[in-house]
C-alpha cells in the first residue's frame, strides 16, 4: 500500500471509529471525497461502504448504535488489550509499553483516551512507517479480529470497518493469526 493510501486510510478508519458527534456528521462529505481518492480497491469499498451505510441513519439513530456497539458492549470495546487482559493488572503494562512507544515515535495523544483506544492507535498508524505500525498492533491481531468476529455476529454496521483496519495492517506487513 502506498504512503499516501496508508495515511488516508488509515486516518479514515480513525474518524470513522470515534464517536459520531456533529462535527463527525459536519465533515463526512469531506470524508467521502478524501476516500475517493484511495487507490486499494477493496479498502476504499469498505470504507464508502460504511459511509453509505452511515448516511441511511440520523445522528442520534447512529450515536445511539455507537453506544449500543462500543461504549455498553463489553465484549465489543474499542480497547485493544483489554480482549485478554480485562481490567487486570497486566493491562497496565500494555498501555505503558504502546505509550512508550508512543513517546519514542513522536506521538503526542490526547490525554483523553487510553493508549489502547483503537481509534487513537490508527491515529497513529497513519502517521508511522511501518515499522511503528508492526510495533503498535502485532500483538493484538487476534483481539482485532476477535472484535470483528464479534461484531459480524452481532450485524453491526461497524464490521466492514474491522474488515477495513485487519486488511489494511495486512497490506502494511503486520503479521500474525486473525480469527474469521
Amino acid at each position: 500500500m502506498e504512503t499516501i493510501d496508508r495515511t488516508i486510510v488509515f486516518s479514515a478508519l480513525s474518524y470513522l471509529l470515534s464517536y459520531p458527534d456533529e462535527q463527525w456528521r459536519q465533515v463526512q462529505s469531506e470524508w467521502q471525497e478524501i476516500i475517493g481518492q484511495v487507490q486499494h480497491q477493496t479498502l476504499r469499498k469498505h470504507l464508502q461502504t460504511f459511509l453509505e451505510k452511515a448516511s441511511t441513519y440520523t445522528q442520534d439513530e447512529l450515536i445511539e448504535r455507537y453506544v449500543s456497539t462500543f461504549d455498553f458492549g463489553k465484549k465489543t470495546n474499542l480497547y485493544v488489550t483489554y480482549f485478554h487482559t480485562g481490567e487486570q493488572r497486566e493491562r497496565g503494562l500494555e498501555l505503558l509499553q504502546l505509550k512508550d512507544l508512543y513517546q519514542r515515535s513522536g506521538f503526542e495523544p490526547t490525554a483523553k483516551e487510553l493508549p489502547d483506544f483503537l481509534p487513537l492507535m490508527l491515529e497513529f498508524a497513519a502517521l508511522s512507517d511501518k515499522e511503528q505500525i508492526t510495533a503498535a498492533f502485532e500483538n493484538y491481531l487476534l483481539n482485532l479480529g476477535e472484535l470483528r468476529s464479534r461484531l459480524s455476529t452481532g450485524n453491526s454496521l461497524y464490521t466492514v470497518l474491522l474488515d477495513a483496519v485487519l486488511l489494511a495492517l495486512s497490506e502494511v506487513g503486520v503479521e500474525g493469526t486473525v480469527l474469521q
